[in-house]
């Protein structure tokens, strides 16, 4: 069994309600290595857990939207001063990347949570000197964006509880999940 037909087969076991223990042993030792398997399975939206933080998902899709819609409006604006046709260019491809990660979040991919969760924790060092500087724009600005990090991480947590913080959970050499 490939990568591909291995991440089939764990997204129908954990849809039809199978424990993700039990889908570990089901698949463990027919040609992808545990690690792999162990990783598909804790990448695998639970569609239980997904129901029960719908609420939260769409709280972040929304923040997504409202963060895509000022880059559009910053992007607008910086591009005018470079020329007439950048501003539809900047502000575009500013507003798309937020957009992208909606995308994800919206479809539970644990992809789209870590790349979100690696991307701010390259700003975190700015988003703290924002907090201490004396700009009152730059102590929202970065009070916003660490509140949204922390957020987006703590959904995370709910809907994929098996990744450690990026890999899957391991105790004592054993994967262990959480179903």
């Amino acid at each position: 069994m490939n990568k591909k037909e291995a991440k089939a087969k764990v997204k129908d076991l954990i849809s039809s309600g199978v424990p993700k223990s039990e889908v570990f042993t089901r698949l463990s030792g027919q040609g992808v290595k545990d690690r792999l398997l162990a990783r598909l399975i804790a990448s695998t939206a639970d569609p239980y857990l997904c129901d029960i933080h719908d609420r939260k998902v769409n709280a972040v899709i929304t923040l997504m939207f409202i963060r895509a819609a000022l880059v559009l409006l910053v992007g607008f604006i910086a591009g005018s001063t470079i020329g007439p046709n950048a501003r539809w260019v900047v502000g575009g491809l500013g507003a798309l990347i937020p957009l992208l990660f909606a995308w994800g979040f919206y479809n539970h991919l644990a992809g789209a949570y870590n790349a979100y969760i690696i991307l701010s924790m390259g700003s975190v060092a700015r988003q703290v000197d924002g907090l201490a500087s004396g700009s009152i724009t730059m102590f929202i600005g970065s009070a916003i964006a660490l509140g949204m990090f922390a957020y987006i991480f703590y959904v995370r947590q709910k809907l994929f509880p098996d990744l450690a913080f990026f890999s899957p959970r391991k105790v004592k050499g054993q994967y262990v999940f959480s179903s």
